[in-house]
């Protein structure tokens, strides 16, 4: 496929400085050939970001304090047409991801307006038919939860995630998916969601730390993993204490983990090129600040 697609970021409060969004947007424009449109979602207007990225305030109706909060309900404004590029593919990215490939491999997977991509749930079925029936048998109560951080899906989408949930919110709708930006895109997207592809991107935790020597051990050795490492074109830090500036504190071969008991090793042993790739990226971010 050739055709041009549109980044989504969004931003609000102070944890990410003007100048980490810039390193995110050149390295994207530098690796990804057919990017054709920026656009930040802002909670206010940030002068010392790139001219080339369009920046456009939250809509009225997201722009209220709770949905700044716990749920980051305010993240489902990335689907608001009226500030997208009109019948163009669009890829969202949080902005503790890390772009190492063409983002337009992702973009390529949205074919259709009502297609939704996101990082899959970590388990074996993910996203598909038997995830789909149980939705359709329990009339939406039992559902698969992706993940928001990595998305992609259409501009031209009918109603738009964005007016979806406003109609329910105003309609009264108190189902739990209202309450949490990726349990809402998950159980409304269930009938089309699909997982992006774990060759294309990865969450760093779920990638490098695992909770057994054993998998580690098999991830290390095996030809398909490696494959599948040098084809990914973005790593996102979601859900992890690992940023740039504590990252570039770690030793090489030290033990790191988290707080759901998986662990792994900083190594290019157990990591392959990506870790020299992550260190670079870190050291961008760390020297913009």
């Amino acid at each position: 496929m050739s055709t041009d697609f549109c980044l989504v970021l969004a931003i609000w409060g102070s944890a990410y400085p003007d100048a980490s969004v810039n390193v995110l947007v050149d390295a994207a424009k530098k690796s990804s050939p057919r990017l054709k449109h920026v656009v930040l979602f802002t909670d206010r207007q940030r002068p010392q970001i790139a001219t080339d990225v369009k920046q456009v305030p939250f809509p009225p109706f997201f722009d209220r304090p709770e949905f700044f909060g716990l749920g980051y309900r305010v993240k489902l404004a990335v689907f608001s047409r009226a500030s997208l590029p009109p019948k163009t593919p669009c890829v969202y990215l949080d902005l503790d991801t890390m772009v190492t490939g063409d983002l337009g491999k992702i973009a390529d997977l949205v074919e259709r307006p009502c297609d939704l991509f996101m990082l899959p749930p970590g388990n074996l079925i993910g996203f598909g038919p038997i995830r789909r029936k149980l939705f359709g048998l329990t009339k939406g109560k039992r559902f698969a939860t992706g993940n928001s951080s990595v998305m992609a899906y259409h501009s031209a989408a009918e109603p738009s995630m964005a007016d979806l949930f406003e109609q329910r919110f105003i309609g009264g709708d108190k189902g739990p998916y209202m309450n949490i930006d990726d349990e809402f895109i998950s159980w409304a997207g269930q009938p089309v969601a699909r997982g992006v592809p774990r060759s294309m991107a990865v969450m760093f935790r779920r990638e490098f730390l695992a909770r057994s020597s054993v998998i580690l051990w098999f991830r290390k050795h095996s030809p398909f993993r490696q494959k599948h490492r040098s084809n990914v074109v973005a790593i996102t830090f979601n859900g992890t204490r690992y940023k740039p500036d504590e990252l570039l504190k770690l030793r090489p071969g030290e033990r790191i983990s988290d707080a759901r008991g998986r662990f792994g090793y900083w190594s290019d042993e157990h990591m392959g090129p990506l870790r020299q790739k992550i260190l670079d990226y870190c050291q961008r971010i760390t020297a913009s600040n």
